[in-house]
């Protein structure tokens, strides 16, 4: 959700996979909400925007964030690196037919894969 990610993650992104566009599904704190599968309302939209991004927009992959100073989710950085790394379990047992990675953005909002 923060908008200090967002340009950043886009420029890694596209670069990396030589796409042209990014579709953002935004939640403050993603990395919190998909590790601990607590927030059933908040995880099943999630859900039904990946889905609509993989289906109808074709998308071949995705990226869970986590960054530095995140509102959403105010654990340290060790912490929520643990929480990507539930996060991508999760994604790609859903999602197994698409590429699901972590990314890490530091205090000066450089991007990180784990």
């Amino acid at each position: 959700m923060d908008g200090r990610t967002q340009i950043p993650v886009i420029n890694f992104l596209k670069e990396k996979y030589k796409v042209e566009f990014i579709d953002n599904i935004t939640e403050p704190g993603p990395n919190l909400i998909l590790s601990e599968q607590k927030k059933t309302q908040l995880l099943n939209s999630i859900f039904e925007r990946v889905d609509i991004s993989i289906n109808k927009h074709s998308s071949k992959g995705i990226a869970v964030i986590g960054h530095y100073d995140c509102a959403g989710n105010p654990a340290s950085e060790s912490e929520q690196k643990t929480h990507l790394n539930k996060s991508l379990e999760l994604l790609r047992s859903k999602y197994p037919h698409v590429i699901v990675t972590a990314l890490w953005l530091n205090k000066n909002f450089d991007v990180t894969e784990l």
